[in-house]
C-alpha cells in the first residue's frame, strides 16, 4: 500500500508537468500520459501481490482445523502419529536491532513454523535453552562449539535442535540522476543437530542483498530488508526439507 501511495505522488507530479504542456505537441502529453498508466498499474499489481503472499489464514481453513482438532478420531491418529515424531527445538535469536523487529519475528518464526510443520514434527520453543547458553557465558551462539550447544540439552528428550539468528541488517543509500534508493544486506547463520549422534546436519549461512529505488520520495528500510529476508527463508526452508529428518535419530553404532 506504501508503494501505490509513493507511485500516486510520483503520478500527481507528472499530471502538473502534463498540464504545462497544454499548449505542446499532443505527441509529448500522449507519452507521458502512458508513461504514467505505466507506473500506477505496476505499483498496484506489486502492491496487491504482496498482500496476497501474506494473506493470514481464511475462515474456512480456521473452522476446518477447529472442526479436525475436535475429531476424536483425528486426535486419537494425530496421539499416535505423536509417539514417532522427532522433537525439534528452535533456538531463534533476532540481532537485526530494528524497529520492526516484531514483523521480523514474524516472518522468520512463521516460516519455520510452515517447515517444521505439526504433522511431521513436534515443535519446541527453544527460549530456554537459550537460557542455559548464555548463563555459561555463550551469548553469541553462532560462535559456540557443537559439544557447548549439545551440553544445554543434556538430559532433555529432544532429538534435533535448528538454530536461526538474524544477524544487523546493513544498509546503503544509493543516489543516481533519476532515483534514489537503498541497498540492504543481511545475513542469517543456519544450524540444525543431530542430539542423538552429536553432529552437524548443517551449519552455515545466508547473506541476500535487497534493492529498491524510487524517481521521487524516500524509501524507508524496512521493505527493503524484508525482501532480502524473504529471499532468506526461501532459502532455509530449502534447506530444512532436505537437511532436517521427518523421523527420530538412531544412535549410530560407534566405529571399531
Amino acid at each position: 500500500k506504501s508503494n501505490v501511495i509513493i507511485e500516486m505522488n510520483f503520478l500527481t507530479s507528472i499530471y502538473r508537468q502534463v498540464k504545462k504542456f497544454e499548449n505542446g505537441g499532443i505527441m509529448v502529453k500522449k507519452v507521458i500520459l502512458y508513461f504514467m498508466t505505466m507506473m500506477l498499474v505496476l505499483g498496484m499489481a506489486t502492491a496487491f501481490a504482496a498482500e496476497n503472499a501474506d494473506a493470514p489464514m481464511t475462515m474456512k481453513e480456521k473452522m476446518e482445523k477447529i472442526r479436525l482438532e475436535s475429531d476424536p478420531i483425528y486426535v486419537a491418529e494425530k496421539a499416535k502419529r505423536m509417539e514417532n515424531m522427532p522433537k525439534v527445538a528452535v533456538l531463534y535469536v533476532n540481532n537485526a536491532e530494528t524497529t520492526y523487529n516484531d514483523e521480523v519475528d514474524a516472518m522468520v518464526l512463521g516460516n519455520l513454523e510452515k517447515c517444521i510443520s505439526d504433522d511431521k514434527y513436534i515443535y519446541i520453543n527453544g527460549d530456554p535453552y537459550i537460557e542455559r547458553l548464555n548463563k555459561v557465558g555463550i551469548v553469541d551462539i553462532t560462535t559456540a562449539e557443537r559439544a557447548d550447544i549439545i551440553d544445554a540439552f543434556e538430559g532433555e528428550d529432544v532429538d534435533y535442535v535448528v538454530f536461526v539468528e538474524v544477524q544487523p541488517f546493513i544498509a546503503r543509500d544509493k543516489i543516481t540522476f533519476f532515483t534514489v534508493g537503498k541497498d540492504i544486506t543481511t545475513t542469517v547463520p543456519l544450524k540444525i543437530i543431530d542430539l542423538v549422534n552429536g553432529k552437524y546436519l548443517y551449519n552455515g549461512k545466508f547473506t541476500e542483498k535487497a534493492s529498491d529505488s524510487t524517481m521521487i520520495g524516500g524509501i524507508g528500510n524496512k521493505s527493503v530488508a524484508m525482501k532480502a529476508l524473504r529471499k532468506i527463508d526461501e532459502q532455509i526452508a530449502s534447506v530444512l526439507a532436505a537437511r532436517l529428518p521427518e523421523e527420530k535419530p538412531v544412535l549410530a553404532a560407534a566405529a571399531k
